[in-house]
Parts: C-alpha cells; structure tokens; sequence
C-alpha cells in the first residue's frame, strides 16, 4: 500500500472542480456506473471496497479537501478492522501515522467517583482535517475511483435508466446506475430520496473545541464526565495530536429545547460544577474555537435505502444513542454499501425491493447494536439516578463487559 498520509493531491480544477462558473454552454455529461456523495470515512470506504470491482466509479464532495469536520474524532477498533479487511495493510500503516493516537482505557466520571474500564480492543483518535484527508489520499493512490471535490449537489433524480445529478453553478450533469449517499447528517440523498428530516428527539446537539495543557492528561485513557444539573448529558475528554485533546458536550436535541439551555454556556458550566474537572482545566488553554454540530442518532434509522440509492453513515442516522460515535459504523455501512452495488451489478437489479438485502446486513451488522445502546440511553435519561446505580455496580467485571458492549 503506497502511504499518502501527509500529502495533499490536489487535482487540476478541470478534473477536481465543477462548482465555479459555467464552462461551456451546453450540457456536459458524466457517466459512471456508481457515484458516491460525500468523501467522508464512509465514502472512502466505498470507494476502497469497489476499487477491484471493474465499475465505473465517481466520488463527489461539496468541500475542497483537507477540510475539517466538527466531530467527537474517536474510532472504535472495529473501525480499523473493517478497514484492514477492504486494504490490507491499513492497519499498520494507520498506528504508525504520527497523527493517530492509541487508546487503552476510559475513565468514566459521575459525582466524584471514577469507574475506570481497560478495553481488551483498543480505540483511536486522530483529527477529522487529518483522517478524511487520508482516506481520500488513499482513494485516489490505491482506486480508479474518478474525485470530484467543491462539487455542490444540487438536484437527484431516478427513472428507469438510473440516478441523475445536476451540480449548483455549472452545466456538468453526472448520470450513474446507483448511488450511494454519504453525505453525512444533512445528505442530500437523504432528503430527497429517503424524505428524511430532523427528529430531535433522535439528534444530538454538540460543541467541540481543541484544549492544550490539561492537567494530569494520559494520552492512552479517553474520559467522560456526567453531570446531574442536565438530562442526559456527557463532556468528552479525548487526546489527540501533541498534548491536545478533543474536549466536547452534547445533548439530545429536544432536551436542549425543553430546557432552554445554550449548549456553549452548559460546557463552559461543567467546569464550574465539577472541582475534578476545573482544577484540571485551571491552566488548560482553549486552542480552537467552541463550535456546534448535530449527530443523527441511530435510536430512529428509518429508511436506509430504495430504488436506486443506499444510505451510510450520518446520512442513514447510524450514530451509537449512547456513546454519539459514528465513524465506526459509517466506514462498517460503507463497506456494506459497496457490496450491496457489486451484487446489484451481478443481477442487474437496483430496485427497492434487491436493495433491502442491504438494509438486512446493517440490521445485523449495526442497528441491533444500537438498539441495546438506546435502550441504556432512554434508561439513564428516565431514571438519572440509575447512574448511581451502574457505578456501584461497576465493580463487577460482567457489568463492565455489557457496559463496554452496548458502548
């Protein structure tokens, strides 16, 4: 496997570029047997899986690369293992990258107390602007996959010969058989095929920021720190490259409405109300601003695919209720996803009906899963005081095994 990793390709703005102004006045037309929307882990992942396929593949993203995405950052190990069995190699590789941290362990913080779980897997955490970039590197070094990057979607379509997609400010239309949308919590493919919207009672409002500096960090122990002033709620302490670390809040989405609370001043609150957590941010320094952003929860995943198009990722709401990890899942839905193309290629058969095959595998595969999370998380925000409970009771090493399993 040839290591992109700390190289940009940029490609020329006739190839990478169709969102600018106009090139000819006549329609130009790009086919390609499968388009992927969106150039995230689960995309990439796509992408990787069909690169022996002999399909025709296009990967469009509305964002020039690298770019950031606001996010907690932290990859189960299962995360790397799917990617290990698409490229094998990945695995190595992607502990050596200077931008990756190795994580052993998870401090769980509630009213004083510290249950400390030592994983027999371990996690990851390396920075969105980093990781995405090297996905897509390794896209385009080890795929005949076709990039197009600032390329803004605008207008999906399906009839009987397949999927057409019009791009905002340019007269390029692609055309493909399938379509696979990873285009995150606002997908368009989402939208406009699924008719998905905004359930906050299924969403989570989160703000992010980059802290330097914290007193008695370990860069293997990822921690989180319940508070009872909120409903449901955790601040999440995660290292990340150098001595940082990824520290973020988060809420369900129709708690934060019916208590009214400013997500930004809540986490600014939690040092004030912890005397663990100030003492340890006292000389901590905020590196990157506090921004916001939303997690569709997999608690309600609805439709996951139809005629035509699959949805991975954010896009299809595969987010742990829990833990609001999702990048596992999505790189998990991708791998999926690409397969369910390859066997709708081999029987010639994109409809709805060839396409729940797939919507079986993530059944089996992540939304069980999900379930036995959300059934924790529905618990813990009914009955806070079953917080209390589960740290007495964490004691017991089989607590902590379902603990770490519904996680």
């Amino acid at each position: 496997m040839i290591s992109l990793a700390n190289k940009v390709i940029i490609l020329p703005k006739s190839e990478a570029c169709l969102s600018g102004p106009s090139m000819a006045n006549s329609t130009e037309i790009k086919e390609f047997d499968v388009i992927i929307l969106g150039a995230g882990p689960g995309g990439c992942t796509s992408a990787l899986t069909l690169r022996n396929s002999g399909l025709r593949v296009a990967m469009i993203d509305k964002s020039s690369f690298p770019r950031d995405k606001v996010c907690g950052e932290l990859m189960a190990r299962k995360t790397v293992v799917t990617l290990e069995s698409v490229l094998p190699g990945f695995e190595k590789e992607f502990k050596n990258f200077e931008m990756t941290r190795v994580l052993k362990h998870t401090r769980v913080h509630f009213k004083g107390k510290v249950l400390q779980f030592d994983w027999v897997s371990e996690s990851y955490t390396c920075p969105r602007i980093e990781f995405d970039n090297y996905m897509l590197n390794l896209v385009k070094s080890s795929t005949n996959t076709s990039v197009f990057t600032a390329t803004v979607p605008d207008v999906l379509t399906r009839d009987a010969d397949g999927v057409t997609l019009t791009i905002k400010n340019s007269n390029v239309v692609f055309k493909s058989k399938m379509l696979i949308g990873a285009d995150g919590a606002n997908s368009i493919v989402a939208r406009q095929f699924a008719d998905k919207t905004i359930n906050r009672d299924h969403y989570l409002g989160s703000v992010r920021a980059y802290y330097s500096n914290i007193k008695d960090m370990d860069s293997t122990v990822s921690e989180v720190f319940f508070n009872t002033r909120f409903q449901f709620n955790y601040l999440w302490v995660f290292p990340v490259r150098g001595n940082q670390a990824n520290v973020g809040f988060g809420m369900v989405s129709s708690d934060i409405s019916k208590q009214k609370i400013n997500l930004k001043d809540a986490f600014y609150e939690h040092f004030k109300l912890s005397p663990d957590l100030g003492d340890r941010f006292h000389d901590a320094t905020q590196v990157t601003p506090l921004e916001g952003f939303g997690v569709p929860l997999g608690s309600s995943v609805g439709t996951t695919s139809g005629d035509r198009f699959v949805l991975v990722g954010d896009a299809a709401s595969l987010s742990n209720p829990l833990s609001g990890t999702g990048m596992g899942n999505a790189v998990i839905s991708g791998k999926l996803a690409a397969e369910q193309a390859m066997k709708c290629f081999k029987k010639n058969d994109f409809s709805g009906e060839h396409m729940k095959l797939y919507d079986d595998s993530i059944q089996k595969a992540i939304i069980n899963d999900l379930m036995a999370s959300f059934r924790m998380q529905k618990l813990i925000s009914k009955m806070p005081f079953m917080l209390d409970i589960v740290f007495w009771l964490g004691k017991y090493d089989r607590v902590k095994k379902y603990i770490q399993s519904v996680a």
